[in-house]
């Protein structure tokens, strides 16, 4: 078994403050042997180890082959247990003495006004539960659907949790300074602070000072401690989601900002979102900077984030308007030099109907089958589909988005802001004159179905 005596011996006497000379005093031995105990050269004879063990409260083989630091430290967890478990059942007990000495009137009164706390933190932890969840489920629709579903469901249960704990956490210091710090001084004082009557019981009257919330003369529950501990790093998990946030807003900010030079011809408008971009990555920073200090416990130079913050500010709202100026130099222009011919040609059918939902010009023609003429956008690709009960669908789509990108950042620099859309424009359909009123009568009985 492993000796630890001599590194136990320089923890205890480190511990207590106290020198070579003044444990050796203590137990009736010289400097020397300490310093000798200390450096595992010699040992001390039982009756030294067994006034070591009196001295510090110690047993045997916790100093001779135990870390006395985990020694302590397992001492001092089982007493934090337990003051935590006598702390609630003497809050409990408080409270029951509390209540058995209140009259009729104060009982109805006291419960009157938990009922209304309790309704009041329910409404702002349903209003802040609200607020989590949908600023939350924003940064978490970018995960995956199996884990989006699974971290979503933790995420809420552990909102619902640490507000639950806030929320009681502040029911029961309420009540404790309204009530059981009332009664406290009651019992010390006995009749100086309020009324009995012939039942002995107590009467609380309306004081004319205000009601201290916090008192440092005070003691405080230490369960209550406990939980304001734990609130505190549930606190911290849910900024480190904000963190999380704004690191992911400050890359796409980053992002933009690079991406702004894409726009270096049209002026103001590409000095705005210069300055805005930058701006909204500055103030992202101060936000990010300021979480984290939080997290770790560092000090923030609050002085020094107020005036970047404030020249951020500045340089957004002043970039906003190079915005606006910029974009009064912009026309908006049509698609139309985008657009592209197409024809598609149908076998005839009795039920046949064109389920387009646009506009469409027939024409007659002398032809047997069906032709469909159309513009879109040359970025798009068609498709078209032919039901089972003959209704004819077509829609397109953009094959290349990066072609359309190009496209509508040329044309910003160009001045001009032209809206592709994948819709199908000037629909013409060409076939007999039968086979027109077919078409229309098919179109007709089809909506009405």
């Amino acid at each position: 078994m492993k000796n630890n005596f001599s590194e136990n011996l320089k923890k205890i006497r480190k511990d207590y403050n106290l020198s070579q000379e003044q444990l050796a005093e203590a137990l009736g031995v010289s400097r020397q042997a300490i310093s000798k105990w200390e450096q595992s050269v010699a040992y001390p004879e039982m009756d030294k180890i067994l006034a070591l063990c009196d001295k510090f409260n110690l047993n045997i083989d916790d100093l001779l082959h135990k870390d006395i630091k985990e020694v302590k430290r397992e001492e001092e967890s089982k007493k934090s247990i337990n003051k935590y478990i006598d702390d609630s059942l003497n809050f409990l007990t408080d409270t029951m003495s509390l209540f058995s000495n209140m009259s009729l009137k104060s009982k109805l009164k006291c419960i009157s006004e938990q009922i209304i706390i309790i309704l009041v933190l329910s409404a702002i932890i349903t209003l802040v539960y609200v607020f989590f969840d949908y600023a939350l489920d924003g940064i978490l629709q970018l995960l995956p659907e199996n884990l989006y579903n699974i971290i979503s469901s933790i995420t809420q249960y552990s909102i619902l949790l640490f507000l639950f704990l806030v929320a009681l956490i502040m029911l029961i210091h309420i009540f404790k300074i309204r009530y059981l710090d009332y009664y406290d001084s009651f019992k010390k004082t006995n009749i100086n602070s309020s009324e009995i009557d012939s039942q002995n019981k107590i009467l609380f009257q309306e004081n004319q000072n205000k009601i201290i919330i916090r008192d440092p003369r005070k003691s405080e529950y230490k369960f209550i401690k406990m939980l304001f501990k734990f609130i505190v790093v549930c606190l911290k998990v849910l900024l480190l989601w904000i963190v999380l946030f704004a690191s992911i807003v400050l890359v796409f900010l980053l992002g933009c900002f690079v991406l702004s030079f894409l726009l270096y011809k049209t002026g103001f408008l590409f000095m705005g979102l210069l300055g805005s971009t930058l701006s909204l990555a500055v103030i992202n920073v101060i936000v990010l900077t300021a979480t984290l200090n939080i997290i770790f416990n560092r000090k923030n130079d609050k002085k020094k984030m107020i005036y970047i913050f404030i020249v951020a500010l500045i340089t957004l709202g002043l970039s906003i308007g190079l915005i606006c100026i910029g974009t009064l130099d912009l026309d908006i222009g049509s698609d139309s030099y985008y657009l592209k011919k197409e024809t598609i040609e149908y076998d005839m059918k009795d039920n046949m109907f064109f389920n387009l939902n646009q506009d469409i010009q027939y024409i007659e023609s002398d032809i047997d089958n069906i032709k469909l003429e159309y513009k879109v956008s040359k970025y798009c690709d068609m498709e078209n589909m032919n039901s089972i009960s003959n209704g004819v669908h077509v829609w397109c789509n953009y094959s290349n988005s990066l072609d359309v990108t190009k496209e509508f950042i040329e044309s910003l620099n160009n001045k001009k802001v032209v809206l592709f859309d994948s819709q199908i424009k000037d629909v013409k359909v060409y076939a007999s004159k039968e086979n027109i009123e077919k078409l229309k009568n098919n179109k007709i009985n089809y909506e009405v179905g």
